[in-house]
């Protein structure tokens, strides 16, 4: 599927759903292998506007700052938040999942960090990069609960395994400004 053949009103209102906390979307989602390349889009649209907010928060280089945030967005809060939870929740909870579709899950719960954006609004960047942050780990919680069927405290430690492991790598790559906008 091409990003011309993808269904935008579909991605509109299942993030819409998502923000409602409409608990039937994520079955939804997760059966939809062609939500792979939406999932994907949702994370490049979200980690640009995190990206140009922290960037032109900076108000010195904006391109370093951009593109570190964005990739950052993309490789830590997506793909490597994935393989980790898919790995912790298979092997510590016996849970079946595959990579694909623990993105595809993930994908959609880091479209709150397009509220980014707003911490190029100075006063704002420390407590919109919290809520940001809160926002993706309750959507992640229920993502990750369906994707690999688990009950509340299983998801709770794999979530926390999971950021903690990515918050590590992120810290270790000179990217703690990443996670807090």
């Amino acid at each position: 599927m091409s990003v011309s053949e993808l269904n935008w009103n579909q991605i509109v209102q299942r993030l819409l759903r998502i923000a409602k906390f409409d608990q039937t979307v994520w079955p939804e989602i997760e059966h939809d292998e062609r939500a792979d390349v939406e999932a994907a889009v949702v994370v490049l649209v979200s980690s640009f506007l995190s990206a140009l907010g922290s960037g032109i928060a900076t108000r010195r280089g904006f391109i370093g700052p951009f593109i570190l945030q964005f990739l950052s967005g993309i490789l830590l809060s997506w793909l490597l938040w994935s393989f980790v939870t898919m790995f912790v929740g298979t092997r510590l909870f016996d849970a079946e999942t595959n990579f694909r579709e623990m993105a595809r899950m993930l994908g959609y719960a880091n479209a709150p960090a397009a509220l980014g954006i707003l911490s190029a609004i100075r006063c704002l960047g420390l407590l919109i990069g919290l809520i940001t942050l809160a926002l993706s780990l309750v959507i992640g919680f229920l993502a990750t609960r369906e994707a690999l069927d688990l009950e509340t405290g299983e998801t709770l430690i794999t979530i926390v395994i999971g950021w903690v492991i990515v918050f590590v790598v992120t810290l270790l790559f000179g990217m703690g400004g990443v996670l807090l906008g």
